[in-house]
């Protein structure tokens, strides 16, 4: 089994690597099977104040 399968929870979402497109913070992120990219444990977003993210990997 690879790792991208393991990681995928019962919800649909996969852990996953993000960079912040207004500061450039690499975060921690649940990816959805949707395309929806939240940082785990921030309900705002980045701490800068960003919404938008691009994966990394």
């Amino acid at each position: 089994m690879s790792n991208e399968l393991s990681s995928v929870t019962e919800t649909g979402r996969q852990k996953g690597a993000a960079r912040c497109v207004e500061c450039g913070r690499a975060l921690a992120v649940w990816l959805s099977s949707s395309g929806q990219i939240n940082p785990i444990g921030s309900t705002g977003g980045c701490p800068c104040g960003g919404t938008e993210f691009d994966p990394l990997g």
